[in-house]
């Protein structure tokens, strides 16, 4: 985390997968809560229960950010992807 923080915050900006989860913090907070969660979790299962959601419904979101990111979610390279553009974006913030 701390070596992801050295990173200038224009070079994580322009990065595809920081912006696409900046245009979901943006269009559909409550897909961003879904990433999080799941990228938390690893399961599906575990990330309905957390969210007081039926994984169908999960899974509908993870589908449409996994589309917006142009990565398979289900992948453990797309998973690890996601994590490091969220954790990216994030550090943006503080």
């Amino acid at each position: 985390m701390a070596l992801l923080a050295e990173v200038p915050q224009d070079t994580v900006r322009g990065n595809a997968d920081v912006a696409a989860i900046a245009r979901i913090a943006d269009d559909s907070p409550e897909d961003l809560e879904t990433l999080g969660t799941y990228c938390a979790t690893g399961s599906l299962r575990r990330a309905a229960d957390l969210l007081h959601l039926h994984h169908s419904s999960v899974a509908r979101h993870l589908e449409q950010t996994g589309k917006t990111l142009g990565i398979d979610l289900t992948e453990p390279t797309g998973l690890l992807r996601a994590r490091l553009a969220l954790t990216a974006w994030r550090l943006l913030d503080e």
